[in-house]
């Protein structure tokens, strides 16, 4: 133990002794020039000696910035404990994982291990350098990748509104001269309360994952109704068990002693079951067919996934300011609307039907999707009409007008010149239904009880021609999967977000929107405050019940693990670090 201890000293002497040699005070004389020079260099070129593949752009202007402020010298050596400052910047990256996010990407293993050579070896200037501008490097990417996250929206066709943007080289210059690295991370990531609460479902995910020594299976020769009897149920008893320890604040912990097993599934597996249904947009029915069956089989890494994902895409979003919101997910195929300022009995929860997903809308040259976006809601229009788009009139409705002459007038149909309220109507005539085909006439549907807008709509203006609204067809608010639509978003209780939008315009009373909706003349109402509506896409979200998982529809959890994967690889370093550049 003597001989290990004195080795230990004798190492970190030996560091103290290279860190005193590369200190700005030191560096003050003619090797600083050297330094200096070598560390330009570096930055100067389109690589850096550890890695593959280039930096990007975004990456090289941040790194000669942050070097600029500390006059090209070196930056982690330069404090006045940098064993303690790179230790904790290297657990930080070790730690990367409880954000979702992957160590790898910050070359965690192999800068450890080059750590260790540096701290027991006598390396020349350049290993410094580019062991310094490493550690650099990684850090302003593990801080982008914390606050705004590793893949750009609008690469996966998410057209949000950015984040303001950060000067990360002032904000990590001032960390390492300060020794305070962790409190910059810590104040960097996510305070929203979505991301902080799918941190911790991230671990507990994580945990019971590792406590499973086995996936998890069922199978059931046919269906399982309440009161059939399996040999499962022990088992099916047990990992509902976990699985609600989850959404619990008690520790998750492995049940050892078994209670007598009872075979018939019955009583308080059922419930469970049940509510597991009602977390995953299934009809809650307790019946364990080939959808729950599925949802049960499902492994929890596929859950952890699901997580993460949603942890990157929520790094995309801006804190929200105070005030009035509205929330629409697309997969979970419901809305949000709250108000920050008021009580949470005043939030809002409804069930809404979205775009088609490819697999319902078989032709793949018409997509219609609900795209991910947001805006601002500023108007509300009562007994609108619907201005049919040409992609609808033409795959559609002048099919079926051409093996029916009836059929305008039958569903309240009229050939306008323009879209508006003031368009007078024109004949149903060979020549105008020719002019429709040819984009020179527009088709609309009246106000009215057939309208597929229904009594009232809700206009945020965008690029996409996207709106909420009222429907008709109420009945199909009692599917669980309601991608059912041409894009727009239909609201399964229209008179409620009426009276929330117009919280802030006086005289708007539940009766007063009533008369507007079922009036026999459309009306449009400015809102005295708009309101930002939020268009999003999480197969994963927290809700009052825990953490809730649907079905990506749109794939696109797909594209967005390719991209990160694909990211991961272009961040790679050399088998073999260089040791001279």
């Amino acid at each position: 133990m003597k001989i290990t201890m004195k080795k230990v000293r004798l190492n970190a002497n030996k560091l103290f002794l290279w860190v005193l040699l590369l200190s700005p005070l030191h560096l003050a004389n003619a090797d600083s020039k050297h330094s200096i020079t070598t560390t330009q260099a570096l930055l100067q070129a389109n690589s850096h000696p550890y890695f593959v593949n280039t930096y990007n752009l975004k990456e090289l202007k941040a790194l000669r910035s942050l070097y600029q402020l500390n006059e090209n010298q070196l930056l982690w050596f330069s404090v006045k404990h940098p064993v303690k400052t790179i230790n904790q910047l290297l657990d930080l990256y070790a730690d990367a994982p409880t954000q979702g996010l992957i160590s790898a990407d910050y070359a965690h293993l192999k800068l450890k291990k080059q750590w260790r050579i540096l701290q027991h070896s006598n390396p020349p200037l350049q290993q410094f350098l580019a062991f310094d501008t490493a550690l650099s490097l990684t850090f302003l990417r593990y801080l982008n990748d914390l606050h705004v996250g590793r893949i750009p929206p609008p690469q996966q066709n998410f057209y949000l509104k950015p984040k303001s943007a950060i000067d990360f080289a002032t904000r990590t210059y001032t960390a390492i001269k300060t020794e305070s690295v962790f409190k910059l991370a810590q104040n960097i990531e996510p305070k929203s309360h979505p991301y902080q609460q799918l941190k911790i479902a991230l671990k507990k995910y994580r945990h019971l994952n590792a406590q499973l020594k086995e996936p998890v299976h069922f199978h059931f020769e046919r269906t399982l109704y309440p009161g059939d009897w399996s040999t499962q149920m022990g088992k099916l008893q047990n990992y509902l068990n976990a699985l609600s320890s989850l959404n619990s604040a008690s520790k998750i912990e492995s049940n050892n002693k078994q209670s007598k097993i009872n075979n018939t599934y019955t009583g308080s597996i059922v419930t469970q079951v049940r509510g597991l249904q009602a977390n995953y947009n299934l009809n809650s029915d307790g019946v364990i067919g080939k959808q729950t069956l599925e949802l049960l089989n499902t492994p929890l890494s596929k859950r952890i996934e699901q997580i993460e994902l949603a942890m990157e895409r929520l790094r995309w979003l801006p804190e929200q300011p105070p005030g009035p919101f509205v929330l629409v997910n697309i997969p979970a195929f419901q809305l949000w609307a709250f108000n920050t300022d008021k009580t949470p009995n005043d939030n809002l929860s409804m069930k809404v039907i979205v775009g088609k997903s490819y697999a319902i809308n078989k032709d793949k040259t018409l997509s219609l999707q609900t795209p991910i976006f947001s805006g601002n809601m500023s108007y509300l229009v009562f007994r609108p009409y619907w201005n049919i788009p040409y992609s609808i009139l033409t795959e559609e409705i002048l099919p079926l007008l051409e093996h029916n002459p009836n059929y305008l007038e039958r569903n309240d149909l009229e050939i306008v010149a323009n879209f508006s309220h003031q368009a007078t109507p024109l004949p149903n005539t060979p020549e105008n239904i020719k002019q429709l085909h040819s984009k020179q006439l527009h088709l609309r549907q009246r106000p009215g009880h057939k309208n597929a807008l229904g009594h009232i709509k809700f206009m945020f203006p965008n690029n996409y021609n996207i709106y909420l609204h009222d429907t008709p067809a109420t009945s199909l608010f009692r599917q669980s999967k309601r991608d059912l639509s041409h894009g727009c978003i239909r609201v399964e209780n229209p008179s409620a977000l009426a009276l929330f939008a117009l919280s802030n315009n006086p005289g708007w009373t539940k009766q007063k929107i009533a008369e507007a909706m079922y009036s026999d003349t459309p009306s449009i109402v400015n809102l005295k405050q708009k309101i930002p509506v939020l268009i999003f896409y999480s197969t994963a979200l927290v809700t009052q019940s825990g953490v809730s998982f649907y079905p990506d529809i749109y794939a696109h959890d797909s594209a967005l693990k390719l991209a990160i994967t694909e990211r991961s690889q272009n961040l790679a370093l050399h088998k073999h670090i260089a040791t001279n550049f």
